[in-house]
């Protein structure tokens, strides 16, 4: 029997990155000689759509920081010992597709939406270093005298694991609606 309704995919969206090495802050007037490896992301406000659902579901007290860097992917996080620097700077410029999921998540004071890329995982292991576990696109950095809502008191590694047992439950049960979660954020659970 063929059901007439379908349980929607997890959604993820794709954006185009530009990979940059070493870039500093744009809201700085400090020199900055730190080493890190970016996927900078347009300036089409991603970060304040996003910061709009968490001040939407949590209230205004809840006004989270932009990214220093602006919008971006970390690749490479500048406390990280590089064994190859040999491959350094190998793909300055490139641009690159970023993939990332529209549920937006809450760890150690940061909000951000999670990203799935395999050649950013190929760049790690190039320059020797180890796989990345949680590549993401920050979205605000919570202020400490902020409360933090109950519903958000949650780990990125709960969340990942909820969301696969979310998709398999999908898979399995076509035509029953996945359960709600109360620490993310899609723009669909906002009205």
């Amino acid at each position: 029997m063929q059901s007439f309704f379908q349980l929607p995919q997890m959604q993820r969206l794709t954006v185009r990155g530009r990979l940059a090495y070493d870039l500093p802050p744009r809201r700085s007037s400090k020199p900055y000689d730190k080493r890190s490896l970016v996927a900078t992301l347009p300036d089409d406000d991603l970060d304040l759509l996003y910061q709009w659902f968490v001040e939407r579901r949590y209230g205004q007290a809840l006004r989270l920081n932009r990214p220093i860097f602006g919008t971006h992917v970390t690749i490479v996080r500048h406390e990280e010992h590089v064994p190859n620097m040999q491959y350094w700077g190998k793909y300055e410029g490139v641009d690159i597709d970023v993939e990332y999921d529209v549920e937006l998540r809450r760890h150690f004071g940061f909000w951000s939406l999670p990203v799935y890329s395999d050649v950013f995982q190929q760049i790690r292991a190039e320059l020797g270093l180890p796989p990345e576990p949680d590549f993401h696109i920050t979205i605000g950095r919570q202020f400490d005298w902020q409360p933090i809502p109950p519903a958000a008191r949650r780990y990125a590694h709960q969340i990942r694991r909820e969301r696969e047992e979310r998709e398999r439950r999908c898979e399995e049960h076509s035509g029953s609606s996945p359960p709600s979660e109360g620490g993310t954020i899609s723009p669909q659970s906002i009205r």
